[in-house]
């Protein structure tokens, strides 16, 4: 840090960042039980971003004495005003309890090829490749005097199954994590998630009929409340992709062009919460020093607040609420989600399924995307089930919901009190920055909403 006070005294600016950034990683890759690949790497550098005239500038290097060398490199020149908040001294970290050398690579390497013999017992299963990753993140940052210390460790695990059976094909994909250390890795007993994923789809493409099309009842599992919160509220939400930063690399956002009316239902509430321990996009002090916080996107159906950093909050004439993050020293920090999810409510998963004479539930999706304002947006399901009075039936073979943001948020009548989160590593930017992010949320129903046939539009 004393290194880094040095540079920091050197830029006489307004607003001034200095940061030291580190990665350290090791990740292997099997398939079909074998060991296609390992690599161990760290990432280690110094950035200084500074504001002066109306102007922000940035500069990187893996050597420290080149900032002092004082060359500007305007970032974008959109930036005209800033949110002078006094920063926050700290220090987060997230623990190991399970140090990850507790395990040697050769043990590593052998669980994950047991994984595989496991799992290639049941005929269908064709094809498994597994991806396993354990990383350090450790961040030193000096903002306008103020000292920040960061270390968040990460175990990460991705799952891909190619399943063939009554001459239907899916692949299907999975990913689990968390902040921590070999204890993340015991909590996902893959063993029996494994097992379990691949007898279900392989049910699913032995017995699932088509439900037809037709506007129904649709219950949406933690998965696709997680993948709608993030794609559907998290990215249209951050504030310079709504003032139109993002327009080149990523789409707009449909929050440019509406008012903060209702969105969603009177029980829908988005939350992003860097704060919550074990999570993936784990943090207490953001990169420009601004202290964490939970962020009530939308609180009872209507637009709440926005995720902002300094300079987007600047131009709103707001607050930062902490949400500026940058995923390597050579990335400037850019407005990011951290753990996003619908906020549970108090009904029971029975409850939420007893009053519907006739629907589906959707337990994971295969495929989905979405357009470039976050606006539409279309969900092809893998596991899913016909409900039939209040009970889980026969398997539905991939059926596809598709429908606008808001026309969706209004459908959602109730939402169960499970709270389930996913990893992810979502991208943004030019040059791109993927950054550990999580998602998530309870299972959620939907009123009269349509239900198309894989294939036909």
């Amino acid at each position: 840090m004393e290194d880094l006070q040095k540079v920091y005294e050197s830029l006489k600016y307004p607003y001034v960042e200095v940061r030291k950034q580190a990665l350290s990683s090791y990740e292997m890759y099997f398939l079909n039980g074998k060991l296609m690949g390992s690599f161990k790497f760290k990432d280690v550098g110094y950035a200084a971003r500074y504001y002066k005239n109306g102007l922000l500038y940035f500069t990187s290097s893996n050597n420290l004495e080149d900032l002092k060398s004082n060359k500007e490199y305007n970032v974008t020149g959109w930036e005209g005003n800033f949110d002078n908040t006094e920063p926050k001294d700290g220090k987060y970290e997230v623990k190991e309890t399970k140090p990850f050398d507790l395990m040697s690579i050769d043990e590593k390497i052998n669980y994950f090829k047991s994984l595989y013999n496991t799992v290639k017992e049941i005929p269908s299963v064709i094809n498994v490749s597994l991806y396993y990753s354990e990383s350090v993140e450790e961040k030193e940052i000096i903002v306008n005097g103020a000292n920040i210390i960061g270390r968040v460790s990460r175990l990460y695990v991705g799952i891909n199954l190619v399943i063939k059976e009554n001459n239907r094909t899916a692949t299907a994909s999975y990913e689990l994590g968390g902040s921590g250390g070999l204890e993340v890795l015991d909590r996902m007993n893959l063993n029996e998630f494994l097992l379990d994923k691949a007898k279900a789809v392989t049910d699913v493409l032995a017995k699932g009929k088509s439900f037809g099309e037709r506007t129904t009842n649709v219950v949406l599992s933690n998965m696709l409340a997680g993948i709608m919160a993030h794609e559907s509220v998290g990215h249209p939400f951050e504030a310079d992709r709504i003032l139109g930063r993002e327009f080149a690399q990523a789409g707009l956002s449909y929050l440019a062009y509406m008012n903060n009316s209702k969105i969603g239902s009177d029980v829908v509430n988005v939350i992003d919460d860097p704060t919550i321990p074990g999570s993936g996009g784990y943090f207490t002090i953001d990169d420009e020093g601004i202290q964490a916080r939970p962020k009530y996107l939308i609180k009872e159906g209507y637009v709440n607040e926005y995720l902002h950093d300094r300079f987007s909050a600047g131009k709103f004439n707001v607050k930062s609420n902490g949400s500026a993050r940058a995923s390597s020293f050579d990335k400037e920090p850019l407005v990011r989600m951290s753990n996003t999810f619908f906020k549970p409510g108090n009904m029971s998963f029975e409850e939420l399924l007893e009053d519907i004479k006739e629907g589906v539930y959707i337990k994971t999706y295969m495929e989905w995307n979405i357009d470039d304002l976050r606006l539409g947006q279309r969900y092809v399901g893998l596991e899913a089930y016909e409900i039939k009075n209040g009970e889980i039936g026969e398997p539905v073979l991939f059926p596809v919901l598709q429908g606008k943001t808001p026309d969706l948020l209004k459908a959602i009548d109730a939402v169960d009190n499970t709270l389930v989160f996913y990893p992810a590593l979502c991208g943004k930017g030019d040059p791109d920055q993927a950054i550990p992010v999580w998602l998530g949320g309870p299972n959620m129903r939907l009123r009269n909403v349509k239900i198309k046939v894989m294939g036909n539009e």
